[in-house]
Parts: C-alpha cells; structure tokens; sequence
C-alpha cells in the first residue's frame, strides 16, 4: 500500500476511535472540546470578511453593551483584557470599530461600533445563522441547560470562598 494511502486509513482509524471516545470523557473536556469544533466552523464560514469566532464575539459584544471599556468587555466575554486588546486592536485597524478615550479619565477608553463595523456585524450573523444545523432541538435542549450551567458557575465565582 502506498505511504499516503497508510496515512489516509491511519487517519481515518483515528478519527473513527475519537468519534466513540467521548462518551468516557469528563464533562469539561466535552464542553472545552465542543467549542474548539463550533469554533473551527464558525471561522471557516467567517474567514471571507476577514474575522474570526473571537473577533465576532468582541463585535457583538461592543454592539450589545455599548461604548464599553475594554476590562468590561473583557469580563463579558470572559477572557483577559490583554486577550481582548490584540482582537480590538485589529478591529480597529479593520475599521470596524473605534477606541475613544474617556473624558474623565484619559487612561479609559471606550470601545464602540462603527458603522462599517455593525454591517460586518449584520453579514456576520448572517452567516453563522445559514451554519447547518440538522439536531436543531438537540441544540436548543443543550442551549438551555448550558445557560443554566453557566450561571450556577458565574454565582459560585462570585460567592465568598468557605473556610
């Protein structure tokens, strides 16, 4: 059999024993590896405007709060400030968005949409929206119960610790 072909069937009985693994995984393991394959999707239908599932959510994000600042849309998205900053920093120089220092204090600045931004935004959604999506009541049922997840997690981060 020829190398490739070798590579090609050992690729495909990889595949096939991770396609039957999951089941015995833990539950953050599941959830961490379904959003990198959510994410790849996301950017492979994204890639044509020039953004990603990150950049996407920042927009989003900036669109749903408002001017906002950086740590607060950092705390939003759950991610560090300086994670946030080199996703805006190329969406601004997209031209997608604009970083305005605040009148009291010129160390802040206010992230906000651009017109061009909140069209790139409007195909985004768009386009995510037309994703194949053949279990949509799977979706939805595990949409549910990972808000409920996510907000039992967002109370105990915020609880006072136990002694």
């Amino acid at each position: 059999m020829p190398p490739a072909a070798v590579s090609r069937k050992a690729g495909n009985t990889h595949m096939a024993l991770a396609q039957n693994r999951p089941a015995g995984w833990s539950t953050h393991r599941l959830l961490s590896t379904a959003a990198r394959l959510d994410e790849r999707r996301i950017n492979r239908r994204l890639v044509g405007l020039g953004l990603t599932k990150s950049s996407f959510d920042a927009l989003d994000c900036v669109e749903e709060l408002g001017p906002a600042t950086q740590n607060c849309l950092a705390d939003e998205l759950g991610i560090t400030a300086q994670s946030l900053g080199k996703i805006l920093d190329r969406l601004k120089d997209l031209g997608l968005l604009t970083k305005e220092r605040g009148a009291g204090d010129g160390r802040i600045r206010s992230v906000r949409l651009t017109t061009r931004g909140r069209s790139v935004l409007r195909t985004a959604e768009e386009l995510v929206r037309g994703l194949p999506r053949p279990e949509l009541e799977a979706e939805q049922d595990l949409r549910r119960h990972l808000e409920q997840h996510i907000a039992h997690l967002a109370e105990a981060q915020h609880a006072p610790a136990e002694a």
